[in-house]
């Protein structure tokens, strides 16, 4: 055999075990789900739901803003705890 017909060869082999294996989920898989009628439109009704409260609930914005507040504050005590380091640390790199 030349190469070429060697290489020929090997794709069909290939290609076949691929269809094969393919054909072999196809049946074991889809089949039984579509026979079961798993994937049958009939069944598939709209129904109607009732909503009791609001999809989308309302903010609090009060709640909102103390806790944008309240992370401030943290910013800036945490700012205040680094400052000196921060300054430090500018003293300390030199300049291009």
């Amino acid at each position: 055999m030349t190469p070429s017909n060697l290489k020929v060869t090997t794709r069909m082999v290939v290609a076949s075990f691929v269809a094969g294996a393919g054909a072999m989920v196809l049946v074991g898989l889809v089949a039984p789900v579509t026979v079961q009628g798993g994937l049958s439109v009939r069944d598939a009704f709209a129904s109607e739901m009732q909503q009791t409260r609001p999809v989308i609930e309302p903010l609090d914005v009060a709640a909102i803003e103390a806790r944008l507040a309240n992370a401030d504050r943290t910013i800036d005590a945490m700012r205040a705890q680094t400052d000196d380091d921060i300054a430090r640390l500018r003293r300390l790199t030199p300049r291009r």
